[in-house]
């Protein structure tokens, strides 16, 4: 298992909220890149989405999918997507899918061994990076570590 620590910063994202089955996953996704069509949005970069884990149900999750775009818009008359300026994480544990998981929830599980095993803590939530390769897809998972400035 290869192990990174980087940051994550976009500009100019279109969001998109809901709450839904692990396992349908894929849904957001395609619903991103339909709306772009649709509206006559550009993509400027990967597709990626955030999972939080809803209370007492492993099979749900709070999903949260970003589309960097290739300039600011304005969505009045949209309710399900919005516009966010700027995505940005500081730090946090990256783990390639392609490094041999199975599938991100695994990879993320295999983050937070390895994440126990060396004293850091991390956030709840975590971000998975849709890479498109020879019509495939790989997924970068990316686990934020959590500020521990106030510890000091």
């Amino acid at each position: 298992m290869h192990m990174e620590k980087h940051s994550l910063i976009f500009d100019n994202l279109l969001v998109y909220e809901t709450k839904q089955l692990r396992e349908d996953w894929q849904q957001g996704f395609f619903l991103m890149e339909d709306f772009t069509l649709t509206a006559g949005i550009y993509k400027n970069g990967p597709t990626f989405f955030s999972v939080t884990s809803e209370e007492n149900e492993d099979e749900f999750g709070h999903f949260t999918y970003y589309l960097p775009i290739n300039e600011p818009v304005k969505l009045a008359d949209e309710t399900d997507f919005y516009f966010q300026e700027r995505f940005y994480i500081q730090e946090a544990l990256v783990m390639r899918q392609a490094d041999e998981a199975v599938d991100f929830h695994t990879a993320y599980k295999e983050i937070k061994t390895y994440a126990r095993k060396n004293h850091i803590l991390l956030e709840d939530t975590f971000y998975c990076i849709l890479l498109e390769v020879f019509d495939d897809y790989i997924i970068d998972l990316y686990v934020p570590i959590k500020d521990r400035s106030d510890l000091k």
